[in-house]
């Protein structure tokens, strides 16, 4: 069950409050590091919500402390894709329920803190216990949410299960959604990013111009049957491979994650995961991968 601030997951006018001295640290480091972000475990210390647990995320975008021009258009243009992020509602989409301006130079992301973790983490817990019901469900969900997002306009564009939280219901929660292009587009750098053993061919390749470089809905189509074939086996694609690097040259070869020998429900799912890793002109959109996990 996600928790909420002022009793819903989206007030009715959409506003995004700003918690600054609502939310405390509650170890002295961050809980996890990204690419473009680090989260740090919080508690809400507002009256009405006391002892809700948030995750806080603060963007890692290069400013220097002493430019106070560069600082005030980094915060207005953070605070305006807060602000379009606010407007999409999807049950399985992470809502995000304010800023803060204590966890750096620039607004940091206040979102629910999930229960159990990454899709990942929850993998390599439980994944022995998971039913194909339950597999199928998670799968299910995240279709949802990337159909949701593409319907409109919006291209995740980081889809791993590192960003896939699971909450104590065991319900999908697709998180991250467009940070790595608002990240790459404020900072300068490219949208290559550390969660190689997801990401689609063409935004790894040497790109005949930038524009090439942005992430399409089919690159989420790629990561999704990545996300698929980890939750049927339980492995990160490319388990066998140690480090991202030699990842990135098996990509380049053209080299795909192999097929798994078992389980068999691995096997059911491979035409799918296959689909999605195809050219990017012929894989299936996200309503399609949908129409075909129900």
């Amino acid at each position: 069950m996600i928790a909420t601030i002022g009793g819903s997951e989206i007030d009715p006018d959409n506003h995004l409050p700003d918690l600054t001295g609502f939310v405390s640290k509650e170890l002295p480091h961050p809980t996890a590091h990204g690419s473009f972000g680090t989260v740090w475990k919080c508690t809400y210390i507002a009256s009405n919500r006391q002892g809700l647990k948030l995750a806080v995320k603060s963007l890692k975008i290069s400013v220097a402390s002493d430019d106070s021009r560069a600082k005030l258009t980094l915060t207005q243009r953070l605070l305006g894709d807060f602000h379009a992020r606010r407007q999409l509602h999807h049950e399985n989409l992470l809502p995000l329920l304010g800023f803060s301006h204590e966890f750096g130079l620039l607004p940091a992301m206040v979102s629910p803190w999930v229960h159990n973790g990454s899709l990942t983490t929850y993998l390599e817990r439980h994944f022995t216990e998971l039913t194909i019901e339950q597999k199928l469900r998670i799968l299910r969900q995240v279709a949802a949410a990337i159909s949701y997002l593409h319907s409109k306009g919006v291209v995740h564009g980081d889809l791993t299960a590192n960003n896939i939280l699971i909450d104590s219901d065991r319900n999908a929660h697709v998180a991250d959604h467009g940070i790595l292009t608002m990240c790459s587009e404020l900072s300068g750098t490219s949208y290559i990013r550390s969660n190689v053993r997801w990401a689609a061919p063409e935004l790894i390749e040497v790109p005949e111009n930038e524009e090439s470089l942005i992430p399409r809905p089919a690159s989420d189509i790629y990561s999704f049957g990545c996300i698929m074939l980890q939750v049927m086996t339980g492995r990160r694609p490319y388990a066998d491979v140690q480090r991202d690097h030699e990842v990135i040259a098996l990509i380049l070869k053209g080299k795909k994650p192999t097929r798994p020998s078992s389980p068999h429900d691995a096997d059911y799912f491979w035409d799918l995961i296959e689909k999605c890793w195809g050219d990017t002109g012929r894989r299936p959109s996200a309503v399609d991968v949908l129409n075909r996990i129900r």
